[in-house]
């Protein structure tokens, strides 16, 4: 489980109350992985919304066959990614690899969604951030696709 004090530290998580992030925080576990490790590939069921706490990684979208096109590399304590977990139809977007070691806090999707419709302060608060978060990763994408197709 993640320590309370991680979880105030979250901007995602940023105005819930002490006891919305410590409900929440029973929802988390943390994991590691080695640079090179898919965290997630594009296409599959997202089960859970990622926090990075550590390292960094990229977010590749496939364009042809076995070829990715990274449209955005996360490094920063607290990033979230990963929100298809809480989005239908619940499939990731992209995929998701380790560019060095990295630790990240994993939320189960499933058990969010459930205290999401619970408390719909925190599920606004919540839902509003991810609506921010899709439309931030949207224009970081449309800038890279930008630059790779006309430099």
């Amino acid at each position: 489980m993640i320590s309370l004090e991680d979880m105030k530290r979250i901007d995602f998580f940023a105005d819930l109350t002490e006891e919305e992030l410590e409900n929440l925080r029973y929802l988390c576990e943390e994991r590691s992985y080695k640079k090179g490790d898919l965290i997630f590939e594009e296409g599959s069921s997202a089960e859970y919304l990622y926090v990075l706490k550590e390292g960094k990684i990229s977010i590749d979208i496939k364009v042809t066959g076995d070829r990715y096109l990274s449209v955005l590399t996360l490094s920063r304590f607290a990033e979230p990614f990963g929100w298809s977990a809480l989005i239908p139809p619940y499939r990731f977007t992209a995929s998701v690899r380790c560019v060095e070691d990295t630790r990240v806090i994993a939320i189960n999707g499933k058990e969010l969604k459930k205290l999401i419709e619970e408390d719909y302060r925190m599920g606004f608060l919540i839902m509003s951030r991810i609506a921010k978060l899709i439309s931030d990763r949207a224009r970081s994408a449309r800038l890279q696709l930008i630059h790779t197709f006309y430099g």
